[in-house]
């Protein structure tokens, strides 16, 4: 790795989740630093009340680099992670890193992450999400939320903003002046269209196979009404990026259709092989509803409501 002199910022966006961002800060304090690079971190919190302030004042003494805090009292995804783009410019950054505050860093995380966007030269990596389940999950649960690491340095289509490192480039005004969309703020998804914005501008995103986060689920994401309720989402969220960018929507519509026209067909013949296969084949109608819904001005606003 060639000597450098880069400033990081790591920025976590919390909102109502006290337990878990004890967690994150805990093992944030633990990571170790890439050499030969300056670190600083900040929290912006989504509750205009400050409510994660004693948390972040109880361990900000803790950690190895410089602490800031800030209250982002407009709600949503893109507002908070946009706040951490803005005072990562004031702070002079040359990266931004980013997790999520119901997740565990690793020790090297960091480390892998800045080895992985110097060697490869991309504009972005993108580290490895391990979920922990409970322990009383079904096989059926855990079989729809698999564990699995990329091969290193693959070139990727989406970073992902709950283990990624990027260049400032990408967000300076004087570079790709790209923001996170305001139309995604409860949905999700608002990754995905700031990962298309970039890669529309001529970035590269690869993989950090070695830069771990966990992220630990509570029991009631772990039953299948989370998982319908999920699914239908996604499917209103992506036909919400295609109206974005505004392609593949008859081609998709139609895909959906059919699969939901197939999927109602066969599906009696599911019943004979037990509870999985029906199981599946109504999440994946439901992922085609939402599509459908979405297509028509439906809305997602899982992260409104949300904050397990």
């Amino acid at each position: 790795m060639e000597d450098s002199n880069d400033r990081i910022v790591i920025g976590l966006c919390t909102f109502n989740r006290p337990e878990p961002l004890k967690e994150a800060l805990d093992s944030l304090s633990q990571i170790d630093i890439p050499e030969k690079t300056a670190v600083e971190f900040v929290l912006i919190d989504n509750d205009e009340n400050a409510g994660a302030k004693y948390i972040f004042d109880a361990y900000a003494s803790d950690m190895p680099f410089k602490c800031h805090y800030f209250v982002e009292k407009d709600r949503g995804l893109a507002h908070v992670r946009n706040r951490v783009i803005e005072e990562a410019l004031k702070l002079h950054a040359t990266a931004i890193a980013m997790f999520d505050d119901d997740e565990i860093v690793a020790r090297e995380w960091l480390v892998e992450l800045y080895k992985a966007f110097k060697e490869s030269g991309s504009d972005g990596v993108a580290g490895t999400v391990y979920r922990l389940l409970p322990m009383d999950s079904s096989s059926f649960v855990k079989e729809l939320w698999p564990n699995r690491k990329e091969p290193a340095n693959i070139t990727l289509k989406l970073l992902p903003t709950n283990n990624c490192l990027f260049s400032i480039n990408l967000v300076d005004p004087d570079g790709g002046n790209i923001r996170f969309s305001n139309v995604f703020n409860f949905s999700g998804r608002e990754d995905l269209v700031f990962s298309f914005d970039a890669l529309f501008q001529g970035a590269k995103f690869t993989s950090a196979p070695q830069a771990i986060v966990i992220e630990k689920f509570p029991k009631g994401r772990s039953t299948f009404k989370y998982l319908l309720r999920r699914w239908f989402d996604t499917g209103v969220t992506d036909a919400m990026v295609a109206r974005h960018y505004n392609f593949g929507m008859k081609k998709r519509t139609l895909k959906e259709i059919l699969n939901i026209i197939w999927r109602c067909l066969i599906l009696p013949f599911l019943l004979l092989g037990g509870a999985r296969p029906p199981a599946v084949a109504i999440l994946y109608m439901t992922t085609s509803l939402g599509w459908l819904g979405g297509l028509f001005g439906k809305k997602a606003n899982y992260y409104f409501k949300h904050v397990d």
